[in-house]
């Protein structure tokens, strides 16, 4: 593709108090080898240095970089919505701010999209490495999904790490990500923009890295499953021919993964109840009972 005739790409990028891991974040987005491209950051009013460094570099990058700051603190969806605003690209990729996109990311990206109009979700592969190198790098997940519409990403969870996706703005609804769910509104976006039957899939390879360390959201447990069970409530609610299959998941995906995050943590009676709960919607479903007699 020559550049007159390239697609648009935004790379969408947010950020609060990441003063030690954004240079690197923006560093990869626009060293990527395409070159209709900007990168539209939206820091979510950092306490640090963060949208001091992010400046710095938009001087340096003037044609690549849009730099937009919060004058208080809204949140993660909310300040999603901001940078999503602000993206004019004909696809979009995300990227946090303390993560990392490997080279030719965004040109395998758009090559795959451009095969067929039909698709507007993409992932690929991520390596998941740790700050503290307390333990060797491995892959996010070791294989990745295709598929029309939503229904294996509601059954399944997330096929891809948020900074694997790339998606064709056409199909994003008009709300973008929906400020009802804080933090982890990401699957009920990925759902809204897959809800009219279209498709996802992959391309081969590793083109992220996603930094473990103290300050991940990820690591909110708690906060994260909150959000997963509304969103799934909220997909019975609105798209009434996967409700069953969202009440499933909420005992399956979301109680029974609250069981074993307590049962990590030590808390055995919070577990045994969770596994309760599991067993008294699933009877057969073994994973429980076995994590059941592990609490008494």
């Amino acid at each position: 593709m020559t550049e007159d005739v390239q697609p648009k790409v935004s790379i969408h990028v947010i950020s609060y108090n990441q003063e030690l891991y954004i240079a690197e974040a923006i560093q990869s987005a626009v060293s990527q080898d395409y070159r209709n491209l900007e990168v539209v950051i939206s820091d979510d009013a950092s306490s640090d240095r963060t949208f001091s460094i992010i400046r710095e570099l938009q001087s340096v990058h003037p044609a690549r970089i849009v730099a937009l700051r919060n004058e208080a603190n809204v949140g993660i969806t909310r300040n999603s919505n901001r940078a999503l605003r602000a993206c004019s690209g004909d696809y979009i990729a995300f990227l946090g701010g303390d993560d990392v996109l490997l080279p030719g990311k965004i040109s395998a990206q758009v090559e795959w999209f451009q095969r067929d109009a039909g698709r507007v979700l993409c992932g690929h592969k991520t390596e998941v490495f740790y700050e503290d190198a307390s333990r060797p790098p491995k892959l996010d997940r070791e294989a990745c999904r295709e598929g029309v519409g939503p229904e294996q990403i509601i059954r399944h969870g997330a096929p891809f790490c948020g900074s694997a996706v790339m998606v064709r703005a056409s199909a994003i609804p008009d709300h973008g990500f929906d400020e009802a769910i804080p933090i982890a509104s990401d699957l009920m976006f990925w759902i809204d923009v897959l809800a009219s039957g279209v498709a996802f899939g992959y391309v081969d390879g590793v083109y992220a890295r996603y930094r473990r360390h103290s300050n991940n959201i990820s690591s909110r447990h708690a906060d994260m499953l909150n959000d997963v069970e509304k969103t799934y409530r909220m997909v019975a609610a609105k798209y009434p021919v996967f409700h069953d299959l969202c009440l499933d998941c909420i005992i399956r995906h979301v109680v029974y993964f609250g069981g074993v995050r307590a049962l990590t943590a030590g808390d055995k009676l919070l577990a045994r109840q969770r596994f309760l709960r599991v067993l008294r919607e699933k009877p057969f479903f073994f994973k429980a009972l076995l994590r059941l007699l592990q609490t008494l």
